[in-house]
């Protein structure tokens, strides 16, 4: 899932927009649907920071958090925050290193 923060409430995003952070000779920026699709194109700039944000917005009732934990989801399940994200080529995962998020939520994404 790719997943965004508002308020308190956690939500999966449709639609994510991938920008480019540093150089990296990639064409950006692009959307991304699924964290599958993102992960892949991720580890192909390893270690290079790009900026994640969801084109989506928030309805109290799609809060993921209403029925499940948040230790529920993190880049060990596939899941991706949206912020500055890398592809971390030593942990062979997306980590969220820059978000505006709760201490709990920054700890489980990397931030």
């Amino acid at each position: 899932m790719i997943l965004y923060t508002t308020g308190t409430g956690l939500y999966e995003t449709r639609r994510a927009l991938l920008k480019q952070l540093d150089p990296s000779g990639l064409k950006l920026p692009r959307y991304f649907s699924t964290s599958e699709q993102l992960v892949t194109y991720l580890s192909k700039a390893p270690d290079t920071k790009f900026i994640l944000t969801s084109e989506d917005t928030a309805a109290s009732s799609d809060n993921l958090l209403t029925e499940s934990a948040l230790d529920a989801y993190g880049p060990q399940f596939g899941d991706i925050m949206c912020g500055v994200v890398l592809y971390d080529s030593t942990k062979n995962q997306v980590l969220t290193v820059g978000t505006y998020t709760p201490n709990d939520v920054a700890r489980i994404f990397g931030g």
